[in-house]
């Protein structure tokens, strides 16, 4: 199927991606009563989440019937709630969760749709800031991966995080870094698919647990429009000096992570109210992460039969991914003559294109818990 013009900025990124034609049969499925993800579910490790009404209807005693807010865990505050909400009490990065689950998770026709709508979501409040700058952050999101693998069952982990590998040399953050990567090293081993953005405006390097090679890495993408219409991309530069080169060689796939329509939360009177950012601010490589994390859960949601028929072991899920992400695309990143051609992503392309056969996969050896500096 040919690509559709985009027409709406608002959503150029989803239209970009073209996530809409891949998930749409999901929704056909049920005679578009709801999706049927089947057993597919993202554990998604952020700041936690609102009762925000972009992710469908709330009971009246705080459940969702996607959003599993008892199956997560709140590690960060536990004692002001055992779910993992966010207060959003005004932190580094206070609502952050919110606007990335919107996007990625997202359901609200007439305000936005995200990239897989309603995909079952194990939420885990994890950390405030999403800079993690201290081994008690790096060992609260080490939990919320182990429990999303081993208690949740999830299939894919969203981590719209990162830690600066100038840190990593500085003990005990390195032992906490070591732990973070025995935990993705148990997700790899156990099929479980991570997906993890590239870094932000902090530093211009890859952070991890992006940097990983067990990992999946998200690049960011930022629209270029031109008399109000939407001419393609560009990469993501939020500081003035390039991405290292040879921290390039960390990114799987680009995806869309500027001017990123989402839904939020804000604090008036003392009550958390619902939002949407008609302006986008706060961009980065998050929203990339997110784009590709809901790819990965549509992609297992369409070819599950296939997927389970062809792969015996169960690392073969991300190494088919990952394989996929940089065949199955829309085209590669523009860049100078440098710099070696990337896959962007293309949700439809994905779930389309032929498996790869397991002959042709090769387990990373590279183990994250030995990976850091």
């Amino acid at each position: 199927m040919a690509a559709q013009p985009i027409t709406d900025l608002k959503g150029w990124h989803t239209g970009f991606i073209q996530s809409a034609p891949a998930w749409a049969p999901l929704l056909a499925d049920t005679a578009g009563d709801d999706f049927d993800y089947g057993d597919v579910r993202i554990g998604h490790i952020d700041t936690g989440y609102v009762e925000h009404a972009v992710f469908g209807s709330w009971s009246e005693n705080g459940t969702n019937e996607h959003i599993l807010v008892d199956r997560g865990g709140n590690f960060v505050d536990g004692e002001r709630d055992t779910r993992p909400t966010d207060p959003v009490d005004g932190g580094l990065s206070s609502g952050h969760g919110t606007r990335i689950g919107s996007v990625m998770y997202g359901f609200a026709p007439g305000h936005m749709v995200g990239v897989a709508p309603r995909v079952p979501v194990v939420p885990y409040r994890a950390i405030t800031s999403v800079a993690l700058l201290t081994s008690d952050a790096l060992a609260s999101v080490t939990r919320a991966i182990e429990h999303a693998v081993s208690d949740s069952y999830c299939s894919v982990i969203n981590l719209s995080l990162g830690a600066r590998p100038a840190a990593t040399s500085i003990l005990p953050f390195g032992r906490a870094l070591t732990r973070l990567g025995k935990a993705c090293d148990q997700a790899y081993d156990e099929g479980v698919i991570v997906v993890a953005a590239l870094g932000n405006n902090l530093h211009d390097r890859a952070t991890y647990p992006a940097k990983y090679w067990r990992t999946i890495c998200a690049g960011g993408l930022a629209p270029v429009f031109r008399d109000g219409r939407f001419d393609g991309t560009e990469e993501w530069k939020p500081q003035p000096d390039p991405l290292a080169d040879d921290d390039r060689q960390f990114v799987d796939v680009w995806a869309p992570a500027d001017k990123i329509f989402r839904a939020g939360p804000s604090r008036r009177d003392g009550k958390v109210q619902d939002q949407y950012a008609p302006l986008a601010d706060g961009d980065g490589t998050s929203y990339a992460a997110a784009a590709v994390s809901g790819a990965a859960a549509i992609w297992l949601a369409r070819r599950r039969t296939d997927i389970e028929n062809l792969y015996d072991e169960p690392w073969m899920l991300t190494e088919a991914f990952r394989k996929l992400l940089q065949s199955a695309h829309a085209g590669s990143r523009a860049g100078d003559e440098k710099d070696q051609p990337q896959p962007v992503l293309n949700v439809e392309a994905l779930v389309l294109a032929d498996l790869p056969e397991p002959s042709t996969l090769a387990r990373e050896m590279k183990e994250c818990s030995k990976m850091w500096g």
